[in-house]
């Protein structure tokens, strides 16, 4: 009896490590409403971090992760940028956006931080991109992310609501 054996080889990768100061990422960083300061090379906090680039035939898409210190001194490991101007769906990107993180993330700095992956997304910013009855971050709950809390504004800061990655 002979048996059927199919290789498929490597899983698809949606996403390609690139420079923190890639220039196309940093473009298209500058049209995210979360850029400080557009033009500039840079569009990833310091600290252990690392961007991501995916392309298609539709455009674009940039992912950035950093681990470093808050303002008020607790260390956070988050996804600082997602800008999506391809044809994927956005949750589809984060799926595979937050997989490939771990992967590289242990890779490069062999052990996963004690810290959950989280990011923030600010609710009136994202307002016009979703329908009225779906949840700011829709696409990362849709990606198997899970609400945290909200975070007040104050002192310049509007109201942004904290979204962590499952394990």
């Amino acid at each position: 009896m002979t048996s059927l054996a199919f290789d498929f080889g490597e899983p698809v990768r949606l996403w390609s490590h690139i420079p923190i100061e890639d220039p196309r990422a940093a473009a298209l960083a500058d049209r995210h409403y979360s850029r400080q300061t557009v033009g500039a090379k840079g569009f990833v906090p310091a600290g252990e971090r690392f961007a991501l680039w995916h392309e298609d035939d539709g455009g674009c898409a940039v992912w950035a992760v950093c681990r470093n210190m808050d303002p008020v001194g607790t260390i956070q490991w988050r996804n600082t940028i997602f800008r999506n101007e391809s044809a994927m769906l956005s949750s589809e990107l984060i799926i595979d956006a937050t997989r490939t993180t771990y992967e590289l993330w242990m890779r490069r700095y062999h052990a996963l931080p004690s810290e959950p992956l989280t990011t923030e997304i600010d609710v009136a910013a994202t307002r016009a991109r979703r329908s009225r009855t779906s949840p700011p971050g829709i696409c990362y709950l849709k990606a198997g992310w899970t609400f945290v809390r909200e975070l007040d504004p104050g002192h310049g800061r509007p109201l942004r609501v904290i979204l962590q990655a499952s394990r």
